[in-house]
């Protein structure tokens, strides 16, 4: 079963790029303890446990869902242009 959400596209993790491979992930500025995913189109992020999404309104109305991954979550972007900037995720939850 997969849930479907509209949100930002980045997502942060506090897990390094070699976890990731294939996948753009950088770490925002020396004194930050996270990192940030930037997934193209089309990309899958299988996680390691804890990659988000943080939920947020737009001041022109929009609103974009959160979500957070277990470890062996799949999450793919499946497209993106939506209205506010939006993407839209596909989640296949591991039970």
């Amino acid at each position: 079963m997969a849930e479907t959400y509209r949100a930002g596209r980045n997502l942060v993790t506090t897990h390094g790029p070699e976890g990731y491979p294939g996948l753009l992930v950088v770490k925002p500025g020396a004194a930050w303890d996270i990192f940030v995913i930037v997934p193209e189109d089309g990309a899958t992020i299988v996680a390691q446990g804890g990659e988000k999404i943080y939920a947020y309104d737009t001041v022109d109305g929009g609103h974009a869902d959160g979500f957070e991954l277990r470890a062996g979550d799949r999450a793919t972007l499946v497209r993106s242009g939506l209205p506010f900037s939006l993407v839209e995720w596909r989640v296949e939850r591991v039970f």
